[in-house]
C-alpha cells in the first residue's frame, strides 16, 4: 500500500482514494532526483514476512531512489537507505501472497510475489554448507529465507525429541518464480539422510518427519536447475531465493471442503501435518472484505472454472501454512463426499463437491440427472491444487455409452470437459487416478455446472504506459462460450478508472468478423501526469446481460483484473 505525506498507513477503498494518495506521494517525492527509466524489479528479500510484524525488505533491480510503491494489502513505504522498504503486515490479512510493484513517473516495475505467514521469520546464516557447520535453529518453529547460491547448500540443524514429528516445506519455485529446483532432506549430523522429498507443490519439496530418537537432525537444501540443461550441477545464484518453514506444530496444507457458496461460505475444516482433529476456520474473501480489490484471482484456463468463481483464505494465526477455498456463484457440497458404490451420491448441476480416493485402485461414482439438450461443464481439479492424483474422468448416458473418458485437459493434469444430453436420464460419472493412487493426500474437487452462453476477456500485458502524441496500444482477446442455447451478442468494451486527460475510446466485439476474438484499445494523453490501476470491462446484453473484467496473463498460477497505467507529463 502507498505512504501518504503525513506518514500514516492506510488502505484504499476504492479508485479515487488511490488516485489520492498516488498523486501525494508523487509530492512527496518531487524533490528527488528525477528518474530517467521506469524501474525494474526481479525479485526481493527477504521474500515474505509474519503476520502483525514489520519488517524490512531490499529490493533487486533498476531503480533510483526513493521510489513509489503499490502493494495492496500492505502498509509501507520506502526507507531512507537506497533499495529498502519499511513493510508492515496487518496482523489480520487474509492472504498467503501479495504483489508489490515500484513505480515513477516513467512507468512500473513488473508486480513481484512477498508471501505472508504466521511464524517468526530470520535469514538464513552462511556459512552453513555442510552438517557440522548448519546454523543452529533453537526453535524449530520459523520461516527461514534464504538464498542458494551457485553450487550452494544450505543446512539448518534443528533440536528433535523421540516421536516429535517436523514438517518442513519450501517455498521458491511455485510461488516465487525462484529458477530452482529444490532437493530437501533430513539427515543425521553424520550426514546420513534419514528423509528426502524433491517435488510436492509443483518443484518445491515439502516432507514430515518423526524424529526415532532424541537430539540434533540436519534439514539440508540444495537446488537443480527448474529449467534442465545438459549439465548436472547444483543450481544457484543471487535470484535463487527460497523461504523454508519448519515448525513442529500444526501446518495446514488445505482445507475441507474445497470449495463452498459465496452466499453462505461459513467454516472449514483444516487439514494437513499436526493439524488437531477437527479445527474449523470461517472462510474470508482472499485479500479481506476492503483489501482484496487488487489481489490475484483465479486463472481461466481449460479446466473451465466459472468466471464468476472468487478465491476464498482460511488460516489460523497459531499454524504455520494456510489454505486457499473456492467461493463458488453456485451450491457447493458441505464437507467431504464419502461415497459408496451401492449408494452413489447425487448430483444436481450446478454443485461442486470435494472428494477423496483414500484407497489404492478406488474409483468414486456420482449420478447426475439430466434432460435432453442441457449442456454441462464437468471438471476434476487435483494436481492444479497441489495433490498427488493425477484424475481420470469418465461418463455414461443413461444407456450406459461412454460420452466421455478424459486423463488431462490441455496443459494440466487435471481433467475438464463439456457435454450436452442426447437424452432424458441419470447420467453416471467415475472419478479415480491414472496410476490407481490412493491415501489421505489424494484429494480432488469435482464440479458440475451448466454451460450457457459467456464470454472471458484477457489484457495480456498487465503495464502500459502513454506519452503525449504516442497514442499507446492495449489488446483484448475475446473469448466467446457458445452453447445449444444461443451465443454471446456484441460485446461493449471499455476502459474504467481513466484519469482526466487520458482517454481510449470503447469498442465493440462482434459476433463475427475481426473484432469477435479480438479488439484493440487506444490510449491517448493530452498530457497529464498519473501512475494507477485501470480496468478493462466488457458488458454484453444478448441472450442476457454479462459483464466481466479482462484478466492478465497467468503469473505463478495467478492473474489479475486491473493494468498498471502510467502517462508521461507533456514536457
Amino acid at each position: 500500500m502507498l505512504k501518504d505525506v503525513s506518514g500514516s498507513f492506510h488502505l484504499a477503498d476504492d479508485v479515487q482514494r488511490v488516485r489520492c494518495v498516488i498523486l501525494a506521494v508523487g509530492l512527496l517525492f518531487a524533490t528527488g532526483r528525477a528518474a530517467a527509466a521506469p524501474p525494474t524489479l526481479s525479485h526481493l528479500f527477504p521474500a515474505g514476512g509474519q503476520r502483525g510484524t514489520r519488517v524490512i525488505v531490499t529490493c533487486h533491480g533498476s531503480f533510483s531512489w526513493p521510489i513509489k510503491v503499490w502493494a495492496p494489502g500492505l502498509e509501507l513505504a520506502p526507507a531512507k537507505e537506497s533499495g529498502k522498504l519499511e513493510v508492515f503486515i496487518p496482523r489480520d490479512l487474509a492472504a498467503d501472497r501479495v504483489w508489490i510493484r515500484l513505480y515513477n513517473a516513467e512507468g512500473a516495475s513488473a508486480a513481484v510475489p512477498f508471501l505472508v505467514g504466521n511464524l517468526k521469520e530470520i535469514n538464513e546464516q552462511e556459512p552453513n554448507d555442510r552438517p557440522k557447520t548448519a546454523q543452529a535453529i533453537a526453535d524449530p518453529n520459523v520461516t527461514i529465507n534464504g538464498v542458494l547460491n551457485s553450487g550452494d547448500v544450505d543446512c539448518f540443524a534443528v533440536p528433535l525429541k523421540a516421536g516429535q514429528t517436523l514438517v518442513a516445506a519450501v517455498d521458491a519455485y511455485a510461488r516465487l518464480g525462484s529458477p530452482i529446483d529444490a532437493i530437501l532432506q533430513v539427515v543425521s549430523p553424520e550426514g546420513v539422510v534419514l528423509a528426502e522429498n524433491h517435488d510436492d507443490v509443483q518443484l518445491d519439496p515439502r516432507l514430515a518427519f518423526t524424529a526415532a530418537k532424541s537430539g540434533s537432525h540436519v534439514v539440508r537444501i540444495f537446488a537443480f536447475p527448474a529449467t534442465a540443461g545438459t549439465e548436472i550441477r547444483f543450481s544457484g545464484g543471487a535470484h535463487s531465493i527460497y523461504r523454508l518453514t519448519l515448525t513442529t506444530g500444526p501446518f495446514i496444507t488445505h482445507a475441507v471442503p474445497l470449495s463452498v457458496p459465496q452466499t453462505a461460505p461459513g467454516s472449514v475444516e483444516l487439514h494437513g501435518w499436526n493439524v488437531p482433529p477437527n479445527t474449523r476456520v470461517p472462510v474470508l474473501p482472499f485479500g479481506g472484505s476492503k483489501r482484496g480489490e487488487y489481489q490475484e484471482c483465479e486463472v481461466l484456463d481449460d479446466l473451465r472454472n466459472s468466471p464468476d468463481a472468487k478465491l476464498g483464505f482460511a488460516f489460523d494465526p497459531r499454524f504455520a501454512g494456510s489454505a486457499r477455498v473456492r467461493l463458488t456463484p453456485h451450491a457447493a457440497v458441505a464437507g467431504l463426499a464419502y461415497t459408496d458404490s451401492n449408494n452413489p451420491l447425487t448430483l444436481a448441476p450446478s454443485t461442486s463437491v470435494t472428494g477423496c480416493l483414500r484407497k489404492a485402485g478406488q474409483t468414486d461414482e456420482f449420478r447426475i440427472a439430466l434432460k435432453k439438450g442441457q449442456p454441462v461443464v464437468v471438471s476434476v481439479e487435483s494436481r492444479s491444487l497441489d495433490f498427488p492424483l493425477d484424475p481420470v474422468v469418465k461418463m455414461t448416458a443413461p444407456d450406459g455409452t461412454t460420452v466421455a473418458d478424459v486423463d488431462g485437459t490441455g496443459a494440466t493434469r487435471d481433467a475438464a470437459f463439456t457435454h450436452v444430453a442426447a437424452k432424458d436420464g441419470v447420467h453416471r460419472l467415475f472419478v479415480g487416478d491414472r496410476y490407481q493412487q490412493g491415501g489421505d493426500r489424494c484429494w480432488y474437487r469435482l464440479t458440475i455446472r451448466m454451460e450457457e452462453p459467456d464470454f472471458e476477456l484477457s489484457s495480456g500485458p498487465d503495464n502500459i504506459v502513454v506519452t503525449p502524441g504516442k497514442p499507446a496500444e492495449l489488446s483484448i482477446t475475446v473469448q466467446r462460450r457458445t452453447t445449444p442455447a444461443g451465443s454471446i451478442g456484441p460485446i461493449n468494451i471499455e476502459v474504467v478508472g481513466l484519469p482526466a486527460g487520458v482517454t481510449a475510446p470503447a469498442l465493440t466485439s462482434e459476433p463475427t468478423g475481426v473484432t469477435a476474438a479480438n479488439v484493440t484499445l487506444k490510449f491517448v494523453s493530452t498530457g497529464a501526469a498519473f501512475s494507477g490501476p485501470i480496468r478493462i470491462i466488457g458488458k454484453a446484453t444478448k441472450p442476457k446481460v454479462l459483464q466481466r473484467v479482462a484478466r492478465t496473463t497467468p503469473k505463478l498460477g495467478a492473474a489479475f483484473e486491473s493494468v498498471w497505467l502510467t502517462a508521461i507529463e507533456k514536457k
